[in-house]
């Protein structure tokens, strides 16, 4: 029955049934509202956290930044007040080609294909590990199905991905934290970064992403550490499908 219905309305049915969900629950009412601050506030953040990564050159890579430069548009300098919820589609919105998004790479049914809005992927992902440097909680996350990289190829530790599908996947996070928090992003030629800026010093959790070969894949473990005097907290256990 599913393969008859199209997409499209299939789409918007999951995010009705999302919308209703987060309503019922309380967490729509403390999603973080689209309110970049003013010069003088922001000069009041300083970057306390921060991460960088390349950006793999792929037929589609100038796309891929396109896309991004985009996103980033949505989320720079935007206020998150401790108690409220991050979600990276409530923020962003549906990356569609009337929003001037293009055709990028992402992993569809356990392959790589075009489509629009491809590559956000890569800034969900860095806002996953920068939440678990800050100790942030991660509300939802949701992993690749399969290891698509080589170790030559790979430009972030497997484990640290959070893949986005709109309507169906989003990334979320609770703001623990006591004191307001922004985040800010450098976009380059060749790289990403993602800063994690607040009025005052955050302790940096150092994370440890550990692999092990098992029988289905590959099976990670995240690993959480503040200092070298604590025991590592394990926050979960990933297991990826042999890359394609």
């Amino acid at each position: 029955m599913k393969q008859f219905i199209p997409p499209p309305w299939r789409k918007r049915y999951k995010v009705m049934q999302r919308l209703t969900a987060d309503v019922f629950t309380g967490q729509h009412s403390k999603f973080v509202a689209f309110r970049p601050l003013d010069d003088s506030q922001q000069q009041l953040f300083t970057p306390q956290i921060a991460i960088v990564q390349p950006i793999p050159a792929t037929t589609l890579s100038e796309n891929k930044k396109h896309n991004l430069a985009l996103a980033i548009q949505r989320l720079q300098n935007i206020a998150i007040l401790p108690g409220a919820i991050f979600s990276f589609w409530h923020l962003i919105g549906e990356p569609i080609q009337a929003k001037g998004y293009l055709e990028g790479r992402t992993l569809m049914q356990n392959q790589l294909k075009a489509d629009i809005g491809g590559g956000l992927c890569q800034l969900s992902g860095l806002l996953y590990v920068l939440s678990l440097k800050a100790g942030l909680k991660v509300l939802e996350r949701h992993p690749h199905s399969q290891d698509i990289y080589t170790d030559a190829t790979r430009f972030a530790p497997l484990g640290a991905d959070a893949t986005v599908v709109y309507g169906y996947k989003d990334f979320r996070f609770g703001q623990t934290l006591a004191v307001p928090i922004c985040l800010r992003f450098e976009l380059g030629d060749r790289e990403l970064c993602a800063m994690l800026c607040a009025p005052q010093p955050i302790p940096e959790y150092a994370i440890d992403f550990q692999r092990e070969n098992v029988e289905s894949g590959v099976q990670v473990n995240t690993m959480r550490l503040l200092s070298s005097s604590t025991e590592p907290e394990v926050l979960h256990s990933t297991t990826y499908k042999s890359r394609l």
